[in-house]
């Protein structure tokens, strides 16, 4: 690698981000400029357990591009993580300009509006010396459209954070567990018909546990209150209160509608959960083999989403063996430590 160090533009520190960064510190010379601190949607507060060098941009647009062409003008490998910001777009632009080095870091394209996606990303991207997608139908995609050089490199999760659980159905239940934003493309009406269908013959077998917070969280309410003594809605959970949440549940729900990665799904599977996505997960169709370590389905689909559910309601033996194998595969495919290992092998390939 002939560069005197990585720089990497992001839009927020995130957690599993946060932790690669840091992980990355104790390995190479790495920067990251962080575009804001974070955003109306989410309510994470890792700004604290940033533990590598960093910026965050400031001001006014205008003051904003000024500091961050301080940076790009340093002699340095640059990945651009996204394209939906201001800040992304001039940095391409920037250092293709002055025939700079830079990666593009970024989640499978929704396959909606795609005509007008793939000619934009074709020419945003068409100076990239390379490009990292989340996850394996992200690089394809990336390569088909673009014919730069892709690798796959998704987000990943210090799977040791999540190793608390002692013990399958705690509550002498099996517990359902979802952890998102409350929001209709996650797939949270799908898990609330799900649960109704398989409650009606399992009453006081099941429970769900529902971790996250959004737009919906009222109608989530008044859609349980009449099964409440079954469900927990948690609301916002920290980072760091999430692995013992993630104790108490056997299977993870994760019905997206569309995700370009899903990395609630892999501490999920961390955690030996049994899961059950959809093919339009990122994560899910990268992580899971069906009927081995998990279960994949159609999106809008409550009603095998449900059979799925009854098969280990029935099988509770089944839980467990899917469980540890979930959580064996995503320590073995997408720990935060071989993570940081594989980027480095990938960035030191970059001429």
């Amino acid at each position: 690698m002939n560069f005197k160090g990585l720089t990497v533009l992001t839009n927020m520190p995130s957690p599993y981000q946060v932790d690669l960064f840091n992980v990355l510190a104790g390995e190479l010379d790495i920067k990251v400029v962080y575009v804001k601190k974070t955003e109306p949607d989410r309510k994470w507060n890792y700004e604290k357990y940033i533990k590598h060098d960093h910026v965050f941009l400031k001001g006014p647009a205008f003051k904003r591009l000024v500091e961050l062409e301080k940076h790009l003008k340093e002699d340095r490998l640059f990945i651009i993580s996204g394209y939906n910001l201001p800040e992304f777009l001039y940095s391409m632009v920037y250092l293709s300009g002055r025939k700079k080095t830079w990666l593009f870091w970024g989640e499978k394209i929704r396959i909606k509006k795609l005509w007008l996606k793939k000619f934009t990303i074709t020419q945003l991207l068409k100076n990239a010396r390379a490009i990292l997608g989340i996850g394996r139908l992200a690089a394809r995609l990336y390569y088909e459209i673009t014919n730069v050089p892709t690798f796959v490199f998704p987000y990943h999760v210090d799977t040791s954070r999540f190793n608390k659980k002692s013990t399958y159905c705690f509550n002498n239940r099996i517990n359902f567990l979802y952890s998102g934003q409350l929001i209709q493309r996650k797939g949270i009406f799908d898990i609330l018909k799900a649960f109704e269908m398989i409650r009606k013959d399992y009453r006081d077998r099941v429970f769900l546990h529902i971790v996250g917070d959004g737009p919906l969280m009222q109608t989530v309410k008044n859609r349980i209150s009449d099964y409440s003594n079954d469900v927990q809605l948690y609301g916002f959970v920290s980072y760091d209160e999430l692995p013992e949440i993630y104790a108490k549940g056997d299977v993870f729900l994760f019905p997206s509608l569309y995700d370009g990665w899903g990395v609630a799904l892999a501490e999920g599977m961390a955690a030996r959960m049994a899961p059950i996505s959809t093919f339009t997960t990122g994560a899910a169709t990268d992580l899971i083999l069906h009927g081995y370590n998990g279960f994949i389905v159609p999106p809008q689909n409550p009603i095998l989403l449900a059979d799925y559910m009854k098969q280990l309601i029935d099988e509770p033996e089944k839980i467990e063996k899917i469980g540890d194998r979930a959580s064996e595969y995503v320590r073995e495919h997408n720990d935060i430590q071989k993570g940081a290992q594989k980027l480095i092998h990938i960035i030191s390939m970059i001429k």
